[in-house]
């Protein structure tokens, strides 16, 4: 025999790995750059159609020096971005189209290369990977059998685990 259990499960998987070349001009002369973060991270999903889109924002500080390395200076720039991700689903009965999605950051936004290309401009990669689950309430179905016995009856285990003697044996 066999049963439907409705459950909520997982339905779809997806990766997104966002590479960003981005040229930064500064207004200043630079002698240097000092380093680069990428804080802020801020996302939000959206779905149309079984698909996800992520879109979001995080903030770009290039820190660099000037006037022959005798002050520094920080840039700061918001970066937004709306990608669709790559999602994979499995073929289940579900009960209706609701996706319910979960996203997790595999690598938060990173500066992995910088350079200098001329003497205002600055060459940054930055890369990131976000992976995203989808999960659905779904119809399983579970064999299971009726010509289920119990083992042993309430009875025989009171009779086989209750010491009848044990206030006697306690004196």
């Amino acid at each position: 025999m066999y049963r439907e259990i409705a459950v909520k499960t997982l339905t779809g998987k997806g990766k997104l790995e966002h590479y960003l070349n981005k040229t930064i001009t500064l207004e200043k002369d630079i002698s240097k750059t000092l380093g680069c973060w990428i804080i802020n991270l801020d996302y939000n999903t959206e779905i149309k159609n079984k698909e996800i889109f992520l879109r979001g924002s995080f903030d770009i500080q290039l820190w660099y020096a000037m006037d022959n390395d005798q002050k520094s200076d920080v840039f700061i720039e918001k970066v937004n971005f709306f990608e669709k991700v790559n999602m994979f689903y499995r073929d289940l009965k579900t009960l209706d189209d609701i996706l319910y999605p979960k996203v997790f950051i595999n690598k938060y936004p990173t500066c992995t290369s910088m350079k200098m290309t001329k003497e205002k401009e600055v060459e940054l990669v930055i890369e990131f990977v976000i992976y995203v689950e989808t999960f659905q309430e779904a119809l399983l179905v579970v064999s299971c059998s009726d010509d289920y016995k119990e083992d042993i009856s309430l009875d025989e285990e009171i009779t086989m685990n209750v010491n009848e003697n044990y206030l006697i044996d306690k004196k």
